[in-house]
């Protein structure tokens, strides 16, 4: 399954509470820590985590959430994650 970041990104802005604090996530690198564009990105990781879920119909398990998060949530790592479903 090939997984578009610029979906990911779409889904970042949608699962934010504030759109305009994380539009960011639309431009940043791929390998970029969310954490450095977002300033409550992990907020909303678990908001795009229900999106993926219903948008890629599969199921996030706790391991594949904590391999995307180790070490920081870039793009790369939640398209990986997806694709690794």
């Amino acid at each position: 399954m090939a997984v578009a970041v610029d979906d990911l990104r779409r889904l970042i802005v949608e699962a934010a509470p504030d759109r305009m604090q994380a539009e960011p996530a639309l431009t940043c690198g791929e390998d970029t820590l969310l954490d450095q564009v977002i300033p409550f990105s992990s907020v909303i990781v678990l908001g795009v985590i229900v999106a993926v879920e219903d948008r890629y119909a599969i199921r996030v398990t706790k391991q594949m959430l904590a391999h995307a998060l180790e070490s920081g949530v870039t793009l790369r790592k939640l398209a990986q994650m997806i694709e690794g479903a």
